[in-house]
């Protein structure tokens, strides 16, 4: 099974789920975002964009709940004798706190589809595609009911220690 295809299956499951959920809760629905990261790793350091799609299933006054596919481009980075290229397209559940009307806190974790590739003067590439874990953690300030501004940081279980901090916007439908 490809990894396009398992990530579609796991959107579907996830809505699916969300819909059953939605008769005990306000659903908030479809949301969009992208952002600009710094992304550290044992190369060094790169500014990079990321992208996602989610949903969310469950929005009490204590607790939303959504399931995100993304994309996020891990960096491009070299030093003297090494270059690592890297991405990952990524399904995950979040969950967040709100903190008042403007204000929420959340975490999130999932399965990042890997593709790196590690390039070292004088010897062969390392390409590689992994499923590995991934997590994070954020704030967001809700400016509209459907425009949020965020803030956060994302950890990929790579072998190169990719770890992400950035800034965005998520807009709601």
């Amino acid at each position: 099974m490809t990894r396009h295809k398992l990530l579609l299956q796991a959107m579907a499951a996830a809505a699916l789920l969300g819909a059953t959920l939605t008769d005990s809760a306000r659903a908030e629905g479809l949301y969009i975002g992208a952002g600009t990261y710094l992304s550290d790793s044992d190369i060094g350091d790169d500014t990079v964009p990321a992208g996602f799609i989610g949903y969310t299933f469950l929005d009490t006054n204590f607790l939303m709940l959504s399931v995100e596919g993304g994309y996020y481009d891990l960096g491009d980075t070299s030093d003297k004798t090494e270059k690592l290229t890297a991405s990952a397209i990524t399904a995950g559940a979040m969950a967040s706190l709100p903190l008042g009307p403007f204000f929420e806190l959340y975490a999130k974790a999932g399965v990042a589809f890997l593709d790196t590739e590690f390039k070292q003067e004088g010897q062969n590439n390392d390409k590689k595609s992994d499923d590995k874990a991934y997590y994070g953690a954020g704030f967001a300030f809700d400016i509209l009911d459907t425009i949020d501004i965020y803030a956060e940081y994302v950890v990929f279980d790579t072998q190169y220690n990719s770890e992400m901090a950035g800034v965005g916007i998520r807009l709601a439908f």
